[in-house]
């Protein structure tokens, strides 16, 4: 559409009245103090979700080769995409992020513009075949690092390279971010108008104290959030955890009903919320003492399948291979957990697992390394202390057997034979070895009645 000029002037003229200016000069100068800019206008920034929020910039590509912009913008998108099936994340879409791309931004800028806590940056250098990425994690807030760590590998298969690196940057951002996210101490949590969510996080925390003092404080506050949403399956999950670890770990005389309790819980929150990979890792666990081994495993492959950065979904299927005597295999998959997830506050239990698929194997020597592992990671863990003594006797080294019991009963006294049935071996024949090497040690059947 074309307009005469005299038609353009004579609305202009108008315009001008109505602003009490007479040219285009005065236009300017009286439009100046509001604002010269888009910069200059207010710009309102998101808050902050309720959930852990991350964004994800696009990794910088330090090769110098344009060609290799696919790998790292891979390597972003792969990230993007498998924190976003977290349901416990908050996590920027890519083509907001991507914005950023080129430009040398303020990490804590991003973050107030994005209303997120945290921001992922990372690189990618290639020389030759080999490939190195390294990944930081930044607080939006303090723009402190919160994590860091470098990957190398080689481009021989390019998709699998991006998928491993994915893979470990994923778990551990996972695991910091749950640890770092409530930074109020948990005993100040008394607070009335605690939210569901700030409820179920602080209950995350506590379960990685391992102490029975932390897992009675976090029953109660668990008990607030279902009170308040009897539907959140966040909250039906971290319950059943909490029990799970209070009957594996021995802090009631009779573990049976938390047993029990857990699986109840785990299965509801799998009906609650059937794609929640950790529901299917809490379920999967909590069938062990159960003696539910094919639901346990059903469970653990469906966390893996949703999920396939969850380092404690492929940690946990490893120790139930190892518990139905398939060794290699939960060697495989304690592997990718220790290695995706180095920073894990529950690395013993990948130890120990470790200990138990080499033992199951035969190999006692590797058994009694992991063994030895995880009981410096966590000397009340009584598994690794069994299998331990196990190995030592199966080496017909019944001296240090002697020895490791005493340690063991200097750490917990209560520890007996029938500790064995917390996570019982599927093959009874072995079991029932284990059983004879335990008590040739110097083990009690049962536990001393103080």
């Amino acid at each position: 559409m074309c307009l005469a000029p005299s038609t353009v002037r004579t609305h202009l003229a108008a315009i001008y009245r109505k602003l009490g200016v007479s040219s285009k000069l005065e236009l300017r100068d009286r439009l100046t103090p509001v604002a010269t800019t888009l910069a200059d206008l207010p710009i309102e920034h998101p808050n902050r979700p309720e959930k852990p929020s991350i964004a994800v910039l696009a990794f910088e590509n330090m090769s110098g080769d344009q060609e290799q912009e696919y790998f790292s913008d891979g390597i972003s998108d792969d990230i993007i995409t498998a924190l976003s099936r977290s349901p416990w994340l908050f996590i920027i879409a890519r083509n907001t992020t991507f914005t950023y791309k080129g430009t040398s931004v303020d990490v804590r800028r991003v973050a107030e513009e994005l209303g997120v806590r945290f921001v992922l940056e990372g690189s990618v250098r290639r020389s030759g075949e080999r490939v190195r990425v390294t990944a930081q994690l930044i607080d939006g807030i303090t723009g402190g690092h919160v994590w860091s760590e470098r990957y190398d590998g080689q481009l021989e298969d390019v998709f699998d390279l991006q998928d491993e690196i994915t893979r470990n940057v994923v778990a551990s951002i996972q695991t910091t971010v749950h640890l770092s996210t409530i930074q109020e101490p948990v005993e100040r949590a008394s607070r009335r108008d605690l939210t569901v969510w700030e409820l179920t996080m602080r209950s995350w925390h506590l379960l990685y104290d391992f102490t029975p003092e932390s897992y009675a404080h976090a029953k109660t506050l668990l008990e607030r959030a279902l009170a308040i949403d009897p539907e959140s399956a966040e909250a039906n999950m971290i319950l059943s955890l909490i029990n799970h670890h209070i009957a594996i770990m021995g802090f009631v005389p009779d573990v049976q009903p938390a047993m029990e309790t857990a699986y109840a819980l785990a299965r509801r929150a799998t009906q609650l919320d059937d794609r929640n990979e950790y529901a299917h890792w809490a379920l999967g666990i909590c069938c062990w003492g159960l003696l539910k081994y094919d639901e346990s495993l059903a469970a653990l492959e469906r966390a893996v399948a949703l999920n396939p950065n969850c380092s404690l979904a492929y940690g946990s299927l490893g120790t139930l291979l190892g518990i139905l005597d398939r060794s290699e295999e939960a060697i495989a998959n304690q592997e990718i957990a220790i290695r995706s997830n180095p920073l894990d506050p529950s690395i013993f239990f990948r130890f120990s697992g470790l200990a138990l698929a080499h033992y199951m194997a035969g190999r006692f020597e590797a058994a009694i390394e992991w063994a030895e592992r995880a009981i410096h990671r966590m000397p009340r863990w009584y598994f690794a202390h069994l299998v331990l003594v196990a190995s030592y006797v199966a080496l017909d080294r019944q001296e240090d057997a002697v020895n490791a019991v005493k340690y063991c009963q200097d750490v917990l006294p209560d520890t007996s034979i029938k500790d064995l049935d917390r996570v019982p071996l599927r093959d009874t024949s072995k079991l029932n070895e284990l059983r004879a090497r335990l008590i040739k040690a110097g083990f009690s059947r049962q536990p001393v009645v103080h």
